[in-house]
């Protein structure tokens, strides 16, 4: 049986796992299910449809699955709710909100670190072994790959895109995307790579050292895109990593963060910005 407190308010429409513990005045609202091994700690509140995985963990004040903050939503919109993982920890006052629409859920993935009053808005889509440090938050349909991690007080841009293991360093904004790897500080400004990250996911010396001559000889000397691609088209058939910054680049209906803090004209944005925005 699920251990709750005397205190706490839980809807008929939950399903609970039988090792699930809820604290004192956490409220549960609508159709949510927690996995096995959730832990509540006190005043939570989720509201469904939610779906939360094994083992996670949330702290005083977290809000998970209220609606999008959209004049235009209301209570009780329809919405295909939150999605999260296995093994995430949400601290104090951390929050997750709604989709937006009924059929693609705001997701949070396995192994997510949301600390102090960080912010995933609607319809994010936010994957494993990511952290958000404190005061750290992503606009609607923000999108951020596995293992980036992004430091106080980042603010990432509705729609932006952070590629998978890159870094921001505290109070960056990003209106650009972040490719895969690379490290930002102040605002869409890139100062190289997340090293220590690639060392740490067990990357291949060879791997990082084709990241690193890519950066050096292509993202430095900022060619234009159509150069930029096929630079990198060539590089990436001996390189994995590689390969995965120009998927990335392709996708991106953004620019991409710039090297070294260069200013952005008009002309130099289109050369940044992948061919499909044009």
């Amino acid at each position: 049986m699920p251990k709750i407190h005397p205190t706490a308010i839980v809807d008929d429409q939950a399903k609970l796992a039988d090792d699930v513990e809820i604290g004192p005045y956490c409220v549960i609202t609508g159709e949510v299910t927690l996995g096995a091994g959730c832990m509540l700690l006190s005043t939570v509140h989720l509201n469904g449809p939610l779906t939360v995985g094994e083992r996670c963990t949330f702290y005083p004040g977290s809000c998970i699955g209220f609606g999008a903050q959209d004049a235009k939503v209301k209570p009780g919109d329809i919405t295909a709710g939150v999605v999260i993982g296995d093994d995430c920890i949400f601290r104090e006052h951390a929050n997750v909100h709604a989709a937006s629409n009924d059929h693609t859920p705001t997701k949070i993935g396995d192994r997510t670190f949301f600390m102090a009053n960080a912010h995933a808005g609607h319809d994010s889509q936010v994957g494993d072994d990511v952290v958000l440090v404190v005061n750290s938050g992503l606009g609607g349909f923000a999108e951020v790959q596995d293992r980036a991690i992004l430091s106080g007080g980042t603010m990432v841009h509705q729609f932006g895109r952070v590629g998978r293991q890159a870094m921001t360093s505290g109070m960056t904004a990003l209106t650009n995307d972040l490719p895969p790897y690379f490290m930002a500080v102040e605002r869409n400004t890139v100062v190289g790579l997340n090293l220590v990250g690639m060392r740490r996911s067990g990357m291949s010396r060879d791997e990082i050292a084709a990241v690193r001559s890519a950066f050096s000889d292509v993202f430095r000397k900022h060619p234009p895109m159509n150069e930029m691609r096929e630079m990198l088209e060539e590089r990436a058939k001996d390189s994995r990593a590689v390969g995965e910054i120009l998927e990335f680049i392709i996708k991106s209906k953004r620019p991409i963060c710039p090297v070294g803090g260069r200013k952005i004209t008009k002309s130099a944005e289109n050369h940044l910005r992948p061919e499909s925005t044009t």
